[in-house]
């Protein structure tokens, strides 16, 4: 009898409800069932259900790998500008320290420092990429 009670307790809370007052609503929930019904009679809208739930955990699978890849490179772009800012700083600061600007020869001479050449190197390198990149283009 408990069960009898709380199931006409569920339909007064559906009736009452605002939303299932109006025309518009009831002429939906009528055509969806109408609609559904031979699916549930001929077994099929189980299988309908169960491909739902292949897509949305799909969906889901695919939103984390493409949230972990724009996460690290969020990651690599933050650590690329912080690098270049501290760079651009210290050498800002480095500039402003001189009284003249370097000669010709002491511009050259600073190719045998090896963290010149190591960002030469890297420079270098980029270009050749973008290089190959445009070609390919």
């Amino acid at each position: 009898m408990s069960e009898e009670i709380q199931l006409n307790t569920n339909v007064e809370k559906l009736i009452s409800d605002t939303v299932l007052n109006d025309p518009a609503t009831i002429d939906g929930i009528k055509n969806l069932i109408d609609k559904a019904t031979p699916l549930v009679q001929a077994g099929r809208f189980n299988n309908i259900i169960d491909l739902l739930s292949i897509i949305s955990d799909n969906i889901e699978f695919l939103d984390e790998a493409a949230l972990e890849k724009t996460t690290k490179v969020g990651e690599e772009i933050l650590a690329l500008g912080w690098t270049a800012g501290n760079a651009v700083r210290m050498a800002h600061a480095q500039t402003e320290a001189l009284e003249k600007p370097p000669g010709l020869f002491q511009l050259i001479g600073s190719l045998n420092d090896p963290d010149v050449r190591r960002s030469l190197h890297f420079f270098i390198g980029t270009m050749r990429i973008i290089g190959r990149q445009m070609k390919n283009d």
